[in-house]
């Protein structure tokens, strides 16, 4: 860390000490914000919200703290790179009938330090070849700085980042320590990091406990490691990983029992786990402007046979699934780490605004986890569906039917990349969802047809603001002589989660009596800014633009229709509770739309 003695001039304050501080004013942080600054400090400004709602104790004055805030100041000041900064408490405006003060600090930045050279000093390694590569490690992972201003921080980042790399390679007990020389002259500082990376460390044996009906052999299954070969902390991250990734175990502690002084070696591991309960009940009831009153029980149940498979009883109601019953066999792990697989027989009934249908069938997915945040599955589907609120004739595959019946079968293929963060809502990051869908021809079934859609968001972040963007299109193309797709494979656009200026479904082609038709391709797109109020109050506003149409591949950007609003968040663990009210534009007829749902739109 590179800092300097810095003296700070002080009035004669002592007889203001005890008053409210009622303003803050900074001058001349042109690199950083004024809330920023105050965030490193014990200074803050109130006022009647604060004190009278929020109850906080107003900030006193006290010239001794003000002193070590300055102090603390400087010192962020010189930990970012501009060693010569003066900070000074400018002026001082007195009330002492209201006893309150008002502050007023001068900040002159000067000219930052800036980064010079990186070296790397690697001590007493051997063979010269291992020595070589691990050099070439280090120069693709801590790159070159030159110019750039200096911040401590990143000096210890990159300090953390050369331990991660030598323990990674078996260097437990490597100890790193960093030089820094400042030129004057050119205003940069070059580093030279010191290294000595001791023996080469193995792992040794694995001691397992806290298990008490998971098998000990599932367990040493997800170990990444063996006992004997170099140590790697990386490994015992994706060990962890694999534990977690059963879903039955709450805790799964990997320690490796290093000791520095002694510099044990091999290196024994202790892997603590606390299994999840066998049985385990959910239920919850909720309320929506479109589902309105929903409930749902999900009962499940975890290795009872000491293996790691699951059940799963999942059942749901609400005005738009009057019923969902949902039964799962789930297998882990199914011929690879990274597979798993699935039985789901179920039942559903979906009332939507376009269509009134019942299905039963099974699902068969089995999903791919390339990564965290990639994954795929194919999915083999099978189902009867029964068409209880019968559409125009002339859509009807067959007209002398009162009640409509015909089945389906067909592989689904879904690809996520999930980059977004925080996962109930994101607030930066992306998202990436793509689907196909191939119904009938070899796999059976009453109608031939395929589907393809694609959804993208991006979340981005500047300052208190937080932007979310959002792009899906999709479209369906038959096969058959009829063009007769499913009401319930259709897409349809409009709702709290869609175009929000109109109601669910209620945006595109609709049938004489009125009722949404559904289409065979679909746009939507969406802007939403985002910015905090107080407390957990979030409010939004929002634009968003899309339409459906009737023929397959058919996106006339003429007919994109378009609405805008604004709307309130309240924060939560379970997600954002999200009221919003949206106008369409351009659209005399058409009146405002209200909605409230958990979770963001997008």
């Amino acid at each position: 860390m590179l800092l300097l003695l810095v003296s700070i001039d002080f009035l004669p304050l002592a007889s203001q000490n005890g008053y409210e501080i009622q303003k803050i004013t900074i001058t001349g942080n042109h690199t950083f914000g004024t809330s920023e600054l105050l965030k490193k400090t014990t200074l803050y400004t109130s006022n009647w919200i604060k004190k009278n709602v929020f109850k906080k104790e107003p900030s006193v004055f006290n010239e001794k703290l003000l002193e070590t805030d300055l102090e603390r100041i400087t010192r962020f000041y010189q930990t970012e790179g501009f060693l010569f900064a003066n900070v000074r408490l400018d002026s001082l405006s007195i009330n002492h009938k209201k006893q309150k003060v008002d502050l007023h600090i001068e900040i002159e930045e000067k000219v930052p330090v800036a980064f010079g050279n990186i070296q790397f000093d690697i001590q007493h390694i051997a063979p010269l070849e291992r020595k070589d590569s691990l050099l070439k490690i280090l120069q693709q992972r801590i790159k070159q700085k030159k110019g750039k201003r200096f911040r401590d921080e990143e000096v210890y980042e990159d300090k953390s980042k050369i331990e991660n790399i030598f323990v990674n390679n078996g260097y437990v007990y490597v100890q790193i320590e960093h030089l820094l020389k400042l030129s004057l002259d050119s205003n940069l500082t070059n580093i030279t990091y010191k290294i000595q990376p001791h023996d080469i460390c193995y792992f040794g044996k694995t001691e397992i406990e806290g298990n008490k009906y998971v098998k000990e052999k599932l367990i040493r299954q997800q170990l990444s490691y063996k006992e004997g070969e170099i140590f790697s902390s990386q490994k015992l991250d994706k060990t962890r990983k694999n534990l977690f990734d059963l879903q039955l175990f709450r805790i799964a502690s990997l320690q490796a029992q290093t000791d520095a002084s002694n510099r044990t070696n091999p290196i024994p591991v202790r892997l603590t786990i606390e299994e999840i309960p066998r049985w385990n009940t959910e239920i919850g009831i909720g309320y929506g402007t479109e589902d309105q009153f929903r409930a749902f029980l999900n009962l499940s149940a975890h290795s009872l046979w000491g293996d790691a498979s699951r059940f799963n009883f999942y059942a749901k109601h609400s005005a738009l699934d009057p019923y969902y019953l949902s039964l799962s066999w789930i297998q882990p792990q199914f011929l690879s780490k990274n597979t798993s697989l699935q039985i789901n027989p179920f039942l559903r009934r979906q009332a939507e605004p376009g269509f009134n249908v019942r299905a039963y069938g099974l699902n068969l997915p089995l999903g791919y986890s390339f990564s965290e945040k990639m994954n795929l599955s194919l999915r083999y589907y099978l189902e009867n569906v029964k068409q209880y609120s019968q559409p125009d004739s002339s859509e009807l595959f067959n007209p002398e039917s009162e009640n409509f019946l015909y089945s389906k079968s067909g592989l689904l293929a879904t690809f996520q990349y999930n980059h977004s963060f925080p996962q109930a809502s994101p607030e930066r990051g992306e998202l990436l969802n793509i689907g196909a869908k191939l119904n009938g021809y070899f796999f059976g079934g009453d109608f031939n047809y395929s589907k393809i859609w694609i959804d993208g968001r991006k979340y981005a972040q500047a300052g208190n603001f937080n932007f979310a963007v959002r792009l899906m299109a999709g479209s369906i193309l038959s096969s058959d002589k009829t063009n007769y797709i499913p009401v319930e494979d259709r897409f349809y656009s409009g709702g709290s989660n869609s175009i929000r200026g109109w109601s669910r479904s209620a945006l595109g082609p609709k049938r004489e009596d009125g009722t949404p038709l559904g289409g065979k391709s679909i746009l939507e797109s969406s802007v939403e800014i985002r910015h905090p109020l107080f407390w957990l109050l979030e409010g939004a506003i929002f634009m968003d633009a899309g339409n459906v149409w009737t023929s397959s591949f058919h996106f006339p950007p003429d007919d994109l229709a378009y609405s805008a609003g604004a709307g309130l968040r309240v924060k939560t663990p379970i997600g954002a509770i999200r009221l919003d009210v949206s106008v369409p534009l351009w659209n005399e007829k058409k009146s405002a739309q209200f909605f409230l749902n958990v979770g963001q739109a997008f």
